[in-house]
């Protein structure tokens, strides 16, 4: 059997539309159909980019570095009646103008009595670290008047020179935590303040030398004393005070405490007051 398909003239009319419609419409169809995979890919979420391994995102190291000056309130009675018996008191007698000479308490009491220091510690827990540290000071005060024996000119020159160097270790404990800055600036730091306290022990070699020097037009400078002592003493020390954070990972620690010495307590038992600079390796 044989089958033919005629079409009317209506049917090839409608083709002929359909077919140029679909011509019509294909520009605006093509970038349409282009464009939709992409605006898919617009809408895909992008994966984040790995995240940079940069210091700010290693972790805190448990090790840190510290250093600062201390100041130093010893109680200096010793070697003050030394002073007076050997020095003012004979020299008193000598010149009835004379001047009691400058010492070690006088620059203890004008807050002149400094020892620098540095150390590293490390992180025990959340609270607590250890450290270990050093340093030392020195310094010389120079007294020189000029007096008269009778008809005779009379200089005199009494040197006092302290040498200082000691090492240590403290326990260190933050009893809320340690100091961390939320906000900048000043207020940040002072909101971020934490208490701290510490107990030291450690050991020190303190030298103490006197040079008194007379100076006559006959003599020259020949009449002189020297005494030199020497001291090697163990310490404890406590102390309390605040931590204050700084920009950068740094810390001001302002510290007040009390020196305890197992020997000769009478000159170098004393306040002290610390001030230390820290931050992380």
């Amino acid at each position: 059997m044989r089958v033919s398909f005629h079409a009317s003239e209506n049917g090839w009319k409608f083709r002929i539309f359909c077919l140029g419609l679909t011509v019509w419409l294909l520009p605006f169809l093509a970038p349409a159909a282009e464009n939709g995979p992409a605006k898919a890919l617009d809408e895909t979420p992008v994966a984040a980019p790995p995240t940079e391994t940069g210091p700010d995102n290693e972790e805190e190291s448990p090790w840190f570095w510290f250093f600062g000056t201390s100041n130093y309130h010893n109680k200096l009675k010793t070697s003050e009646r030394r002073i007076d018996r050997q020095i003012n008191n004979t020299f008193g007698l000598i010149f009835p103008r004379w001047r009691r000479v400058t010492t070690f308490q006088d620059w203890r009491d004008q807050w002149y009595v400094w020892d620098l220091s540095c150390g590293v510690g490390r992180d025990i827990n959340e609270k607590l670290a250890w450290t270990v540290y050093g340093g030392g000071g020195a310094g010389t005060i120079r007294n020189r008047d000029d007096y008269f024996a009778g008809p005779v000119p009379v200089t005199t020159k009494v040197y006092f020179t302290r040498q200082s160097m000691f090492a240590g270790s403290s326990l260190r404990w933050w009893p809320l935590g340690r100091p961390e800055k939320k906000e900048p600036g000043l207020v940040g730091s002072l909101k971020g303040t934490r208490p701290v306290t510490e107990m030291n022990v450690g050991y020190t070699r303190q030298i103490s030398i006197a040079d008194v020097r007379v100076y006559t037009p006959l003599t020259g400078d020949r009449l002189r004393i020297r005494q030199e002592d020497k001291s090697n003493l163990l310490w404890t020390s406590p102390r309390a005070g605040v931590d204050i954070p700084l920009s950068g990972g740094l810390s001001l620690n302002v510290l007040g405490g009390y020196l305890f010495f197992h020997d000769e307590a009478d000159d170098y038992n004393g306040a002290i007051l610390e001030f230390l600079i820290s931050g992380r390796f």
